[in-house]
């Protein structure tokens, strides 16, 4: 997979009577620089600055990537000042993660990002790292040196191929994605074969139509691991089991079949510790883990590398009711749900509650239907569903009745020549005979 560096492009200082910078530049190379900028305190004090080096080129990253990881490193070290921790910030009051403490030796650190990379991204400009600058005694002026900074994204570009459908009978037929992704498996559904034809670029495919049985739209809620959710019949919500019980995570696996795409809608109360306790919704067919999620300086750190939405800020910490929806593709899919504690303490209703609707794209009728599957997608496909067996036919009134040609034959320079295109056969030019 592709690899690209992201480096910052400004800074900001917290005080900039006290903090200066000179060589700003080498700020915004790689880590691999041998050079450095440095930041001096000269207050007479040992009050505490920082400064935060920001603005990352976040348009290296190819427009529709999909990023599969990322890293945020610094290379830096100090003199004269105390070991300082280093922060990832949105702004300069919302934390994303820390690192360890720079010391008095060159070091690149590797933060630990607690925010998905979309998160990232939306902070733009905001999104840098905070490093303290401290003097270690009134009369000793303290340095910082910045060799470089750089968040290195793995991405991968997704291919997509379009299926397209040509219906020109009254059977349905439909496929379970427009627009694949290579190499994933599309299935055409038909409701009958019975009198159609279907070729797939050009290529009958009617005989490799399997008959399966739906009865409809369904989901089952499967708990995972020492905790999970329960169904609260009076309510219809699904509450999560661990309440009042530190580190520990209620996991369930929500279960989806769909007979055509679908929305499928969650409603959720997440009204618990804010940023410490608080539910986590997967992306579609990707697993949470079953750990909880530990108590960070500034809120739990989550350990799942993927997921939908993290329900650990206060406009999801409340004790009214929400949604969350997902457009899910005909077929068999899973949903991740959980609700972590961390290390101590609860308010609230300290639980995760849920329940789910799923609403169709179109109409589906439970009972027989046909399936084919178009697997490791490769290449645009052009689905031509008609009627069985369905030509041009010639008739001739013959004793009253009609009675369909056999064979059309055409006088083409001297010879009679069968004619396949019975459309486009008569001219007022040409005589035509029974023979």
């Amino acid at each position: 997979m592709p690899t690209v560096r992201l480096v910052p492009s400004t800074y900001y200082l917290s005080n900039s009577s006290y903090l200066s910078v000179s060589n700003a530049s080498n700020m915004y190379a790689n880590t691999d620089s041998t050079t450095h900028a440095t930041v001096t305190n000269s207050r007479t004090s040992t009050s505490s600055y920082y400064i935060y080096v920001r603005g990352f080129n976040f348009d290296a990253v190819p427009s529709g990537a999909v990023v599969s990881g990322f890293t945020v490193k610094i290379k830096c070290n100090y003199s004269g000042g105390y070991s300082q921790a280093m922060y990832l910030y949105d702004g300069t009051s919302t934390s994303f993660g820390s690192s360890d403490s720079i010391s008095s030796t060159v070091k690149t650190h590797t933060f630990s990002c607690s925010h998905s990379w979309e998160d990232v991204v939306a902070a733009g400009s905001d999104f840098g790292i905070r490093i303290n600058c401290r003097r270690s005694s009134r009369n000793t002026t303290s340095y910082v040196y910045i060799y470089g900074a750089e968040i290195e994204v793995t991405y991968t570009i997704p291919v997509y191929h379009s299926v397209t459908i040509n219906n020109s009978t009254s059977a349905t037929v439909t496929a379970s994605e427009a627009n694949p992704l290579e190499g994933t498996d599309v299935t055409i559904r038909s409701n009958t074969l019975s009198g159609i034809t279907v070729k797939d670029n050009n290529v009958d495919v009617t005989s490799q139509f399997t008959e399966q049985q739906d009865t409809g739209a369904s989901y089952s809620v499967e708990n995972v691991g020492s905790y999970g959710f329960t169904l609260n019949s009076s309510t219809g919500y699904y509450v999560s089991n661990n309440k009042g019980v530190d580190k520990s995570a209620s996991v369930c696996r929500v279960d989806f079949h769909v007979p055509v795409s679908a929305t499928i809608t969650f409603t959720f109360i997440n009204y618990a510790e804010q940023g410490y306790d608080f539910g986590v919704f997967g992306n579609i067919d990707t697993a949470l883990n079953n750990n909880y999620y530990a108590a960070g300086s500034s809120g739990a750190t989550i350990s799942d590398s993927s997921y939908k939405l993290a329900c650990n800020t206060s406009s999801h910490n409340t004790s009214y009711a929400q949604t969350l929806t997902y457009d899910m593709a005909a077929g068999d899919h899973s949903i991740w749900v959980k609700y972590s504690k961390d290390d101590a303490s609860a308010s609230n209703n300290d639980t995760l509650q849920f329940k789910v609707a799923i609403t169709l794209d179109e109409p589906f009728t439970p009972g027989t239907f046909y399936e084919y599957t178009i697997s490791n997608i490769t290449a645009d496909h052009v689905i031509v569903v008609t009627q069985s067996g369905s030509t041009t036919t010639l008739y001739f009134k013959q004793n009253g009745s009609w009675v369909a040609a056999s064979k059309v034959y055409k006088k083409i320079n001297g010879s009679w020549v069968q004619q396949s295109d019975l459309s486009n056969v008569f001219d007022s030019g040409t005589n035509y005979v029974k023979g």
